[in-house]
This record gives C-alpha cells, structure tokens and sequence, in this order.
C-alpha cells in the first residue's frame, strides 16, 4: 500500500531513505501519508510552514492534500493568525 500511496507523488524512490536524507517535502509527504493510512483519516497539520519554511504560499499544501483526498474524512490546519495570507484568507468578508 505505502509504494501506491508514494507513488501518487512520485516519490517511491525515497520508500528506502531515512529521516536525515529528506528534503522538507519529502519528509512533509512522509507524515501526510502516515496520517491518510488511517481509514477515514482526519488530518490534522500543526504549523506546516515551520517544516516547509521556504513555502511562500499553501499551494504545495493543497495539491499534496488533493492527491490523497479519496483517504481523508477531514483536515484541520492550525496556524498563527499572520500565517493567513499563505493559505489565501484573508480578512475581507467578500473573499
């Protein structure tokens, strides 16, 4: 199942790696997917620009959630409140 699930990202090269030999993404990809091996999985993201730093917005986030959103029931993202401009709020009610 976990080569299926890294597969979706194209990451099946990196089955064998450990923790140190990660990029952010990768070791990001990593945790997602053993959150999503849960059935009915709900995820739950604590701070995700404090791993993937160099992240100027969530459309990393996003796509990588989409990817596995046949797996997931529901997802919290728990941030600082200046962090919102990343995940595209904003304080206009309109938007």
């Amino acid at each position: 199942m976990i080569f299926d699930l890294l597969g979706r990202f194209d990451l099946a090269a990196i089955a064998e790696k450990r923790d140190p030999a990660l990029t952010a993404e990768e070791r990001f990809y990593g945790m997602l997917l053993r959150a999503v091996m849960v059935r009915e999985a709900v995820v739950v993201l604590d701070r995700p620009f404090s791993i993937l730093t160099h992240l100027r917005d969530g459309g990393f986030l996003w796509e990588a959630l989409r990817k596995v959103d046949d797996l997931i029931a529901e997802v919290d993202i728990f941030d600082y409140s200046w962090e919102k401009e990343r995940y595209g709020v904003t304080d206009d009610p309109e938007n």
